[in-house]
């Protein structure tokens, strides 16, 4: 099943605007991929011209400072770069979180099992029985884009976009998962997504909380197990 990431035979670097580069990574989606492009990122984030790195999944956007930079020079040194870039890394930190699954929270938990031809027991007891990875930020202060699904979960994102609980909601997307934070002051209860909610954290502590050092509760890299709380029908 389609992953949802264009798998190229060799790297490339792509303008996009007038200041910034994407650089896409050769292969499939994989932790020694990612760990390059999270060692990367953190090396060209020390480059005068750079502004800032953004890692995505199998990919590394990097802002320009527009005055500075020559965008087909630091093009070139980018895919230079990457390709001298090992991908040795230790593991991440570990957050074990507890999960109710179905139920009002994740009210998709039986069309994804309906879809995969499972019950929704099945279904939670593999989301459950793996270690994921951070791979990428999420679209928010968050936990991020989660890399470690069962390939028999994999389900592909909904066509049109559905509400959907966005307090500590777990759920499924194509090859990957997520975990969003609890719901915090002036932020929505609801949110517009492709994917498909499977369950509720119950344990989930804030993602991110200026009075910790350092104030992100996880970064890239770190990872979560998943413990089955119960299954509602």
């Amino acid at each position: 099943m389609n992953t949802g990431v264009v798998e190229l035979a060799a790297p490339r670097v792509s303008l996009c605007g007038d200041a910034a580069l994407l650089l896409d990574a050769e292969g499939s989606l994989s932790l020694p991929t990612q760990q390059r492009i999270w060692t990367l990122s953190e090396e060209v984030l020390q480059w005068p011209e750079v502004v800032d790195t953004q890692p995505g999944m199998n990919s590394l956007l990097v802002v320009l400072d527009p005055i500075k930079s020559d965008p087909e020079g630091v093009a070139t040194r980018l895919l230079d770069a990457w390709l001298r870039t090992d991908s040795g890394r230790p593991a991440g930190r570990l957050l074990e979180v507890g999960v109710v699954y179905g139920g009002e929270w994740g009210m998709d938990l039986p069309e994804v099992a309906r879809i995969l031809g499972m019950t929704i027991e099945s279904v939670a007891q593999l989301h459950a029985s793996t270690e994921y990875t951070v791979f990428a930020p999420g679209v928010g202060p968050g936990y991020g884009y989660l890399f470690g699904l069962d390939p028999k979960l994999f389900t592909p994102r909904r066509q049109v976009p559905v509400m959907r609980p966005a307090d500590s909601s777990i759920a499924i997307g194509g090859a990957q998962s997520n975990l969003r934070g609890p719901r915090m002051p002036k932020k929505p209860d609801m949110v517009a997504t492709g994917w498909y909610s499977v369950g509720r954290a119950t344990d989930v502590p804030v993602p991110f909380d200026f009075s910790r050092q350092p104030p992100n509760l996880l970064s890239l890299g770190d990872r979560i197990r998943f413990r089955i709380e119960r299954i509602d029908a």
